[in-house]
């Protein structure tokens, strides 16, 4: 498996773009400035939420390493960023979560109604935006993912309590809800440094690979992460009935009596806690490691759809923020 990638090391990697994000965080800011101030606490709330700004970095370096930052690239990032925003603040909702980087999530305090309505809102603004671009590639690839993104979810939910999902399910589902918004980030960062459709399908493919590793270690982290370094609610997808890969894994390697033991406490819903301190949690945890490795070779497909793009500082940055996605301990 590669080398695991620090935050504070993956910064100095995104140095080149730094002024740039910047310019992402200061559009991010204006556009959630709310109409109404009775929507200033939750949308203060919101930002509070902030993360690494992955997506917005993919973005720029893409359209860095194809040699043209433009206007253009900053919006796309701050709108992508605006989108995951919303899904957030949805999927805590689904996930009954009740921690997100250390902070109540939203509708704790403010209660579900309030929690979808912002998560519309903030969609909303995202789209208007969009629209405001002087093509509408921006929107109609944006669109694509979204549905993308809530096509995988909807399949999630469906399919919450089949213990026998398949696997090709299973990346189906995270293809959409997580890897979507990547790929298009991909596609968009070099579309508007004026790339090749060559370039764009190669840094779209990369961003859909890179995706799938995030999420399958994203899945790995919620069984058997630290809830104190990850810093938002773990074993939300196990006790919620929806099977992920490092579940999956396990099941297929038990034999049938401890396969079906391992279906009754799924069906319960039992906390992780338990699936990780009894039977389980020696096979669970070589299953991570196994998922891993699987999420490693998702990144050096996509690692290698990187090829045409020039060789220059920027592609390097791409590569190390790549490694962070697969490698990440929170």
């Amino acid at each position: 498996m590669p080398k695991s990638i620090q935050a504070a090391e993956l910064m100095d990697h995104l140095a080149t773009i730094a002024g740039d994000l910047n310019r992402v965080e200061s559009w991010i800011q204006a556009q959630l400035q709310p109409e109404d101030p009775r929507l200033a606490p939750l949308l203060e709330h919101a930002a509070r939420f902030r993360g690494k700004r992955l997506r917005a970095a993919q973005v720029l370096l893409v359209g860095q390493a194809c040699e043209r930052i433009t206007q253009e690239h900053v919006a796309v990032a701050g709108i992508i960023e605006l989108i995951h925003a919303a899904t957030l603040i949805h999927d805590d909702l689904l996930d009954e979560a009740q921690k997100r980087r250390g902070l109540d999530c939203l509708h704790v305090e403010w209660g579900s109604h309030s929690s979808v309505l912002l998560g519309d809102w903030i969609y909303a603004r995202a789209f208007l935006r969009s629209t405001e671009m002087d093509d509408r590639t921006c929107s109609r690839v944006l669109a694509e993912a979204t549905a993308a993104v809530c096509r995988g979810e909807i399949h999630q939910n469906l399919t919450r309590t089949d213990f026998a999902l398949a696997e090709a399910d299973y990346l189906a589902q995270i293809d959409g809800k997580t890897a979507a918004l990547y790929e298009a980030g991909g596609r968009l960062g070099a579309y508007y440094a004026g790339a090749t459709d060559e370039l764009q399908s190669a840094c779209a493919r990369h961003g859909l690979l890179a995706g799938r590793a995030f999420q399958i270690v994203d899945d790995v982290l919620d069984l058997v992460g630290v809830e104190q370094r990850v810093r938002k609610s773990l074993g939300t997808d196990w006790e919620r009935g929806k099977l992920t890969l490092p579940v999956i894994r396990l099941r297929d390697r038990l034999p049938s009596g401890a396969r079906a033991r391992l279906a009754a406490l799924f069906r319960d819903g039992v906390g992780r806690a338990e699936l990780l301190q009894g039977e389980f949690g020696p096979a669970l945890r070589e299953s991570a490691e196994e998922c891993r490795s699987e999420a490693a070779s998702w990144l050096a497909e996509s690692a290698r759809a990187l090829a045409p793009l020039p060789d220059n500082d920027a592609r390097r940055a791409l590569l190390e923020l790549t490694r962070f996605l697969g490698t990440r301990e929170h």
